[in-house]
This record gives C-alpha cells, structure tokens and sequence, in this order.
C-alpha cells in the first residue's frame, strides 16, 4: 500500500490537480520512457532528489492514473479521462483503495470526526496495529480537500453528501457515495446504512442485464427492478422501492456516465405503480421483470386561500407557480391546514399553469388539441422545456402545453434536439 508523503505532490491543495493534469497531458503526448519521464518531472517541479521523483511516478502507478508498457509509459483510462475531461474525481477509487486509511478518513468524517485530532483518535480504534501520523492524515485531507470532496472551514471538516444533499446535474463519484453512506457498491439499487433513502443507479450497460430504463415524455421515469437471472421478486431492493414511503425513505436516482465510476444525480423520485412485464435475463431467457414507473418529486408546496389552481386568474397562477415555501415530506395533513386554505404541490400548480396559458392550442404546431379528455378538457401535454433530470426547474417559465405528438417529437425524434431549441426561442419571446 502506498502512503502519501509531502514529496510525492508538489504545490498546495489548489496546485496538485493542475500538476497532475500537466504530468498526464505530456505523458500521453509523448509516451516517455521512464528516464525521459524523471527529466520532465525534474524539470517542472522543485523535487530536489531523483528517489522522490520515482516514488512519485510508482505513485501515479499505484492510484491507476499511468502505466508503463514495452518500457513507455501512457495514460490508463482514469488518466486519460482526468486530463482530456478534467474530471479528476476518477482518481477517488485509486486513493481509495491504494492508500492505507484514506477510506477511513471518510467514514471518520461522516460518523462525526470533524477535527483533524477526532479524525486521528477514530482512525487509531480502525488501525490499532498502525498508526497514521498527523501529517500523513493532513495529506490525506488535502486530497480529499483538492477533490472538492471534504470541504474545511476554521479546522472543521464536513461531508456535503453525508445528509443525502445532492445537486441534480452534478457528477459524483459512486466509490465514494458508498464509502461515506455505506451502500451496496455493485448493485443497482443501493439501500445505505448511514440515512433513510434508496439510491437507483441507472445506465445503458444495463441492457446487456436485460434493464431496460427510460423517460417516458412527461419526465416521469420507468425503473427495471433487480435481479440478473430468473423471475424478479418483490423482495431486496425491489421491496424497497415499492415501499420507501411506508419505510420512511426518499429515492434518489443517478445515471452512469461513460467514465469509470462516476454518476449524475438526475433527481429524487417517488413510487407511482409497478408492472411486470416479459423481459430477457442475462442468459437471453425470458422472464418476469418488475418495472417501476416513477415520477419526480415536485418539490415545494403552496398554499392557496378560497378554492383550488383552478380558481384563480392566469397572473395569479403565474405568481403562485412561482412560489418555493418548503415541502414537508410525508404529512399527508398538509392538505389542508384551514378550513379556507389549501396546500398544493408546487408540481400541479406548474402544471396547471402550462395549460391554462396554452388554452387549448398546442404551442408546439399550433394546432388546437387532437380531444377532450374524460373531463371535457383540451387534451395536451406539460414539457419541460429543460428536463428536469438535466437541472431544469419546475417553474412556470420552463414549462409549456404540447399536443402528444409534438411531445414525442422533441423527445423521440430525429431533430428533436433542434425543435426543443426552436420552442425555448419562442418562450423567451413570448410576452407574459
């Protein structure tokens, strides 16, 4: 196991990275033998003694960052990913498994150590064989400082992720969700130890599985249920889906990403209903699989006094859309709290805003809506003009009504991409 000493990284917290990015960049450019690659380093960096330098190429190594072959050395994939993408949180799994206690110091952190002392004190009780010295723990938070994983404010240390916050949009790398939630690694629906949530991982190499995952137009989402081989059971992570509300559980949804072990958050969703349908199993046998649709979590409540969304005026839906008061999760009284004032969710207010303002003609052809629906209304459909699984908001102003075939259009079609731009275009145009 590699341990992490002050010559082996040269610059602070903030230069690291940078160096690192250099250091790949010309490795992959000019695939240098192992003497031409010491002289380079020597060259860009203040190490004063060629035994830091090579411990500072079998570091790079060790983490899974370079690799020598026929006596040249190249970029591995994490390596080639951190400088062409600039995406160094590839480089968690490598620290993580390749340096004696940087895992630890993670689960330090998230079961309460905030200080440098707690965090050495904790680690002691993990190691008592091996003891971390104070200055290779400080290395070890540098790193996890310069990731931008462990945030450090006046000698405290804190884990944004440790209360299950995450940004829809953003990438994060799955090693360490699970080093600090304590999660299934391998598996697709991931129940953590650490907070009350369900984690569904989402990604086309699961079809190969017999997964098969999708957003359906209304950006609710069908989920394929665990379970590789045979008839899928309600059971493990399948129960846990199908009952997260009775469990007290929320369910977060991220996708995998084409570089190695990093995910996007695309949101947190709710369970609607479940199907079983015939779908093949690894060995290309048909089988029952269970697929769940869910929907996303609206987010807000807002409270209207004297009837309900359809009451009010077009400008008044518009400033009650806009609205973000705090949702309560998992009161079922807040829907009422008066005899006069109701609470809806944020969701069906956007909703019913996009109609009305729509009225009845579909603002993607312009055409009146192809029927009535069972309740005598114009049958179309809300788009979000920017998903809400990329970072859109569920705000009036990224919303509007779409007959089903212009819906299907943007989101299945050839130039689908091109018409979604066209239909933002109007929207900003369009005066209010």
């Amino acid at each position: 196991m590699a341990r992490m000493t002050a010559e082996r990284f040269f610059g602070g917290v903030d230069g690291r990275l940078s160096y690192l990015h250099s250091t790949l960049q010309h490795i992959s450019e000019s695939t240098p033998s192992h003497s031409d690659l010491q002289a380079w380093v020597q060259q860009q960096t203040p190490a004063g003694s060629s035994q830091a330098i090579r411990r500072n190429i079998a570091f790079l190594e060790q983490i899974d960052l370079i690799e020598e072959v026929d006596g040249r050395y190249r970029p591995t994939n994490k390596g080639e990913v951190f400088w062409q993408r600039d995406e160094p949180l590839v480089m968690y799994e490598g620290l993580a498994t390749n340096v004696d206690g940087f895992r630890e110091i993670c689960r330090a952190i998230s079961s309460g150590a905030r200080t440098s002392s707690a965090i050495r004190d904790q680690l002691k009780q993990a190691f008592p064989d091996y003891e971390l010295s104070d200055g290779v723990i400080a290395k070890h938070l540098e790193w996890l400082r310069a990731l931008d994983l462990v945030p450090e404010s006046d000698g405290v240390y804190s884990i944004p992720i440790e209360d299950g916050n995450f940004r829809v949009g953003e990438m994060y790398n799955r090693w360490f969700i699970h080093d600090v939630l304590k999660g299934e690694r391998y598996k697709g629906i991931a129940t953590p130890s650490a907070l009350d949530i369900v984690m569904l991982f989402t990604g086309e190499s699961g079809s190969a599985y017999g997964y098969e995952d999708t957003f359906l137009p209304d950006d609710r989402f069908v989920y394929t249920g665990e379970g590789v081989e045979g008839d899928m059971t309600m059971d493990g992570g399948n129960a846990a889906i199908r009952h997260h509300r009775e469990n007290g559980e929320s369910l977060h949804l991220f996708e995998s990403t084409d570089m190695p072990w990093l995910v996007t958050y695309l949101g947190e969703y709710e369970y609607e209903k479940h199907v079983i349908d015939a779908l093949p199993d690894e060995t290309g046998t048909d089988r029952d699989a269970i697929r769940f649709t869910l929907a996303p979590v609206g987010g807000t409540d807002v409270e209207i006094a004297e009837g309900s969304p359809e009451s009010l005026s077009l400008d008044h839906l518009y400033e009650k859309a806009k609205q973000s008061s705090p949702t309560v999760r998992g009161d079922e009284s807040r829907s009422t709290t008066t005899a006069t004032r109701r609470s809806y969710q944020r969701s069906r207010i956007v909703q019913e805003y996009a109609l009305r303002q729509a009225d009845g003609v579909c603002q993607g052809c312009g055409d009146e809506a192809p029927f009535l629906d069972s309740g005598g209304e114009p049958f179309l459909e809300v788009h979000h003009l920017t998903r809400r699984s990329d970072g859109g908001p569920d705000d009036p102003d990224n919303v509007i009504a779409l007959c089903p075939n212009c819906h299907r259009r943007v989101h299945e079609g050839r130039d689908g991409d091109a018409f979604n731009r066209k239909l933002k275009e109007e929207e900003a145009n369009r005066d209010r």
